[in-house]
C-alpha cells in the first residue's frame, strides 16, 4: 500500500488499498500504524517531487451525455477482459497446454521463458514496439483523447502482459492494467464514432479494467482519480468499477492478489516441510 501511494502519488488510494485487500481476510487491529505508514509514503513523495498528478494534462471536463450508458458499456467490456486476464494469470501457462506438453514445460522453465520471449518480440514487431514497457505513453495518449492508436493494441498489450508473467519476468501488473484499460476505452471510441467521449471512455476503462483484474473497485476508482485529477468523474468510475468487478468474478472468482498470496504460502509450507523431513532424516542417520 505504501508503494502504491508513493509510486503513483496517491496517498488516499494506498489507504483504501490496505483496507480493501487486507480487510478480506484479516482483522486490522493495527490499522492506525498501517494508515500512518501509507500516508507517510505518499506525503514524502509530495514533499520531494511536489503534488503533481501521475498522468498530467488530463482535462475531460464535466460528464458527457448518456454517462450511465457509457459507464455500463465500459464495465461490460472491461469486466470480461479483466476477468479473463486475472484467470490467465492465475492458472499459468500449463493451463492451456496439451497434457503431453505439461511435464516438459514444468521441467524446462528457461526454455519456456525463451519461447515466450520470442512471442513477446513478435508482438512488439507487429505493433511497432507499443507493447513494450508499462504502457504509460499509450495510456497518456488515450487520456488526451487520441483515437488514432493502432486497432487491436489493447489485445496485444493484454497478451504481452500475460506472456511476461508466465515467463516469470513480469514488469508489473498494476500499470499495464491501467494501460490496457485506457486502450480498451480508445477502441470503444473508435467503434462508436466521433460522438464518443474518447478521453472519458479511456478514464472509465482504466478504472474498470483494474477493478476487474484485482476485484478491488474502490482502490481502482480512487487511484485513477488521484493519478488524473478527475474528481468530477469519480462517481462514474465507481459505477464502472463495481459493475466490472461483479462481471469479472464470473470468470475468476478469487481475487488475483489473494490467489498469488495463497500460492506463495503453499510454496513456503512445502519448503518448510521438506526442510523438516531432511532434518529428521539427518537425526535418524546419526
Amino acid at each position: 500500500a505504501g508503494g502504491l501511494a508513493a509510486a503513483f502519488n496517491a496517498p488516499l488510494a494506498g489507504v483504501i488499498f490496505a483496507i480493501e485487500e487486507l480487510g478480506r481476510s484479516v482483522s486490522l487491529h493495527w490499522e492506525r500504524q498501517i494508515f500512518i505508514g501509507v500516508l507517510a509514503s505518499g506525503f514524502f513523495l509530495v514533499a520531494i517531487e511536489g503534488n503533481s498528478t501521475y498522468f498530467q494534462g488530463f482535462n475531460a471536463g464535466q460528464p458527457a451525455e448518456h454517462m450511465l450508458r457509457w459507464a455500463l458499456l465500459c464495465a461490460a467490456v472491461c469486466g470480461v477482459a479483466g476477468g479473463l486476464f486475472a484467470r490467465f494469470l492465475s492458472k499459468g501457462a500449463t493451463w492451456l497446454a496439451l497434457p503431453q506438453w505439461r511435464n516438459w514445460m514444468r521441467r524446462h522453465p528457461i526454455w519456456l521463458a525463451g519461447v515466450f520471449g520470442l512471442m513477446l518480440a513478435a508482438l512488439g514487431v507487429l505493433f511497432d514496439g507499443q507493447t513494450y514497457g508499462t504502457g504509460y505513453d499509450v495510456a497518456a495518449a488515450a487520456l488526451h483523447g487520441q483515437t488514432d492508436l493502432t486497432y487491436g493494441l489493447a489485445g496485444a498489450k493484454w497478451a504481452a502482459t500475460v506472456l511476461s508473467y508466465w515467463a516469470g519476468i513480469p514488469g508489473g501488473i498494476f500499470t499495464p492494467s491501467l494501460a490496457i484499460g485506457a486502450l480498451l476505452g480508445v477502441h470503444i471510441a473508435q467503434v462508436a464514432g466521433v460522438e464518443a467521449p474518447a478521453a472519458i471512455l479511456a478514464l472509465l476503462c482504466m478504472a474498470a479494467f483494474l477493478a476487474a483484474a484485482t476485484q478491488a473497485p474502490l482502490t481502482a476508482s480512487v487511484v485513477v482519480m488521484e493519478m488524473t485529477g478527475s474528481q468530477s468523474l469519480l462517481f462514474w468510475m465507481l459505477v464502472s468499477s463495481i459493475a466490472a468487478s461483479v462481471i469479472a468474478r464470473q470468470f475468476c472468482p478469487q481475487p488475483f492478489y489473494h490467489f498469488a498470496a495463497g500460492r506463495f504460502r503453499q510454496r513456503v509450507r512445502e519448503e518448510l516441510l521438506r526442510e523438516g523431513e531432511a532434518r529428521q532424516a539427518e537425526s535418524a542417520a546419526k
